[in-house]
This record gives structure tokens, sequence and C-alpha cells, in this order.
């Protein structure tokens, strides 16, 4: 399994940052749209399989340290595993978009 460096962290949360400012860089449009516009039932998401499997590309995405070498390995993944990809990264970004809002409605 590939080591995690700080560096690769950082840019990450680069990434993750530009998203919630709605620049998505590591996804095209039309992908994104036709993932998150399929209603998906929750329980399916979070099936232990499922997250592992998110859990272990999501590691190796954090891993690749630029950008060319991300995109690449996320155009190589097989669909399914890509859309749970999609899903679980615009998860983060709403989850971090929430956390940092200055005022709870």
């Amino acid at each position: 399994m590939s080591i995690i460096e700080e560096k690769s962290l950082e840019r990450m949360e680069a990434l993750l940052s530009h998203s919630a400012m709605g620049v998505h860089v590591l996804f095209d449009n039309k992908s994104i749209a036709d993932v998150l516009s399929q209603v998906k039932d929750d329980k399916d998401f979070y099936d232990f399989n499922k997250m592992k499997k998110v859990q272990d590309v999501m590691t190796e995405l954090i891993a690749k340290r630029t950008y060319i070498e991300k995109v690449a390995y996320l155009k190589s993944l097989e669909q399914e595993a890509y859309e749970m990809v999609i899903r679980a990264y615009f998860h983060i970004v709403e989850s971090t978009a929430r956390a940092n809002q200055d005022l709870a409605h």
C-alpha cells in the first residue's frame, strides 16, 4: 500500500478546498452530474465492503503526488469504483464545507 506523505495530504486538502468553492478538477462535470443524479440508498453507501474499497481508493488517490497522476489513477478505475469515489469525495467536500461555516442555521 502507498505511504501517504504530509505533502500529499496538503495537496488533497487544496483540491477539496477548491471543490468546496465549486472548482472540481479531479472529475469531469458530466461524470459528476451523472453520478450525483442517481438516487442511491444510504445503506448501500455504508456497506462495509464498499466503504473498505472506497477507503483503499481514496488512500491511493491521496498518495499520488501530482494532479496528472491523480487523474490518471481515477481514469484507471472500474466504473463502480469511480462512481463510489465521486460520491465519497463530494460527501467529504460537503461535510468539510458544513464544518467550516461560520454560522450554523
